[in-house]
């Protein structure tokens, strides 16, 4: 009797074993996004990567002013449409209108240059070490590492004035 319990066992376990080894691996919905999502994580250096931009300059960040500005810029009450701080509203509709090729009002340099988008006041105030002032969003948590990428991949998607 002992001996056909070991045999059950074992058989058991093999039988669970080739199951694992040849399950179905199910399918994939969105094919495109799963491969943006991949290339944005290797840009990245890692995570899941559905925030960040993909490698051929396509993002997968969504709509930035209403995924990372509103929220983060303009529901702290800074840069909302009442009385926005430096003038600056990334609340409203048409935020790109209002920034791109604009010079700041509070630090010199261009709110959002599509030519130069590095030297974009809007994304280097979002660095640990901005050229001036504080790091944006003031008195909150700095924004993530996707979330600059994003802003950075916005700016340069804009059309220059």
């Amino acid at each position: 009797m002992h001996i056909d319990r070991r045999k059950c066992l074992l058989t058991v376990v093999i039988g669970g074993l080739l199951l694992a080894a040849t399950g179905c691996p199910g399918t994939l919905e969105d094919k495109d996004r799963f491969l943006a999502d991949t290339d944005a994580a290797a840009l990245d250096g890692g995570g899941d990567g559905a925030d960040g931009p993909a490698a051929d300059g396509a993002t997968a960040c969504g709509d930035v002013v209403a995924r990372i500005f509103q929220p983060q810029c303009g529901s702290s009450g800074c840069h909302g449409a009442m009385a926005p701080q430096q003038a600056l509203d990334l609340v409203s509709p048409g935020v790109a209108a209002r920034v791109v090729g604009v010079t700041g009002k509070g630090c010199a340099g261009t709110l959002a240059d599509p030519s130069n988008p590095q030297a974009s006041l809007l994304y280097s105030k979002l660095l640990a070490r901005p050229p001036c002032g504080a790091q944006m969003p003031l008195a909150q948590p700095p924004l993530g590492s996707a979330d600059v990428a994003c802003v950075l991949a916005w700016i340069a998607g804009q059309s220059a004035p």
